[in-house]
């Protein structure tokens, strides 16, 4: 298994296209692959066609078409409107045949984040590249904001599985710029962009050949992500991106881990998330548990703060802001009451 750090660099030099122009021959190449969990009847003019949306900026309900493809590469589509959508995508799903197809359309990349989905999706498509032969690479963004075990986990299961691994980081740490940005929040959701998407577009852009991306969203995730399909054309990634395992329940993901022995990630019962820590859509509970697991990074997410100049908190409770210090103290005073107090951080002796 090769573990591969990848250093940004500049873009190798390709000629530019437009989005629109790159959507249309993404969607024309997946017609002519005929996928069978796509294909439905046209309710706007009765044809069999191909169900594919189209990424469209600040719309979070992307629109879908049908796609009527020929043989000679002309492209009809068919705009449906939200009733329409929302009875086809109920119909909608990837076999296997189907994501067999798909990992022969380039080299195939595995968004891989350490969690309990992108762990079933990479010991899945593993397998199925297996059976024909394909090899795959895992993929992982290190947002700088995670917890290190979680680094390490990655690399042992790509490591045990023999997956080569490629790990992309941003061009600066989290803390440095949440100081100079400000806490990414609902209006200000920078973190994601700079942090994951930035530096994988950076290394695909770099990569020979065409890519296809295999992702981990599912439906259950979110009711925006309901309305998504499990397969389109990424618009930062420049490349088709394919969710295979989109309509897996909970109970599934659990049942597939635990017939397959896969292992856990270290942090999987830590009550918190530990793969991102930007402080974005946290709770109180979330804080109070990274505290106590890792308090070397809460207090980097209090500096943050303290760069603000008490203009903004991670925490925002009932119209008020909630500062990380406030939360460290409010914690300390607890643990002394309760006779647990144990030093500033963890470690030390009680008072």
């Amino acid at each position: 298994m090769r573990t591969k750090e990848h250093k940004p660099s500049p873009p190798i030099t390709k000629r530019i296209y437009s989005f629109d122009v790159l959507w249309e021959n993404a969607t024309k190449l997946l017609a002519k692959k005929h996928l069978r969990g796509l294909d439905v009847r046209c309710p706007e003019c009765g044809e069999k066609g191909m169900l594919i949306s189209k990424w469209v900026k600040s719309t979070p309900i992307k629109p879908q078409y049908i796609c009527h493809s020929n043989d000679s590469g002309q492209l009809k589509l068919c705009l449906i409107n939200r009733v329409q959508r929302v009875a086809l995508r109920e119909t909608a799903r990837l076999f296997r045949a189907d994501i067999l197809k798909t990992i022969r359309l380039g080299s195939p990349y595995v968004l891989f984040s350490g969690g309990k989905d992108s762990l079933c999706l990479l010991h899945y498509i593993n397998s199925l590249a297996k059976s024909i032969n394909k090899q795959i690479t895992a993929l992982h963004a290190d947002t700088t904001a995670g917890f290190q075990e979680v680094e390490q986990y990655v690399q042992e299961v790509c490591s045990t599985l023999n997956i080569p691994l490629v790990t992309v980081r941003p061009l600066h740490n989290y803390f440095s710029l949440a100081k100079r940005w400000g806490i990414p929040g609902v209006k200000s959701r920078w973190c994601c962009k700079t942090l994951k998407v930035a530096p994988i577009r950076r290394y695909l852009s770099n990569v020979d050949g065409d890519v296809v991306i295999f992702d981990g969203i599912r439906a259950t995730e979110s009711n925006i992500r309901a309305t998504y399909l499990p397969i389109w054309y990424h618009p930062s990634f420049r490349c088709i991106s394919v969710s295979p395992i989109f309509h897996w329940s909970d109970l599934k993901v659990q049942e597939y881990i635990e017939n397959n022995d896969l292992p856990l990630s270290p942090a999987a019962n830590l009550n918190t998330s530990a793969e991102c820590w930007c402080g974005a859509y946290k709770a109180r509970d979330d804080f109070e548990a990274l505290l106590k697991v890792h308090p070397e990074i809460f207090d980097k997410l209090v500096e943050v703060e303290d760069a603000q100049k008490g203009k903004y908190t991670f925490l925002y409770e009932n119209g008020e802001r909630i500062p990380l210090r406030s939360l460290k103290r409010r914690n300390k005073v607890l643990n002394k009451l309760a006779g647990n107090y144990l030093g500033p951080l963890a470690g030390g002796k009680n008072d």
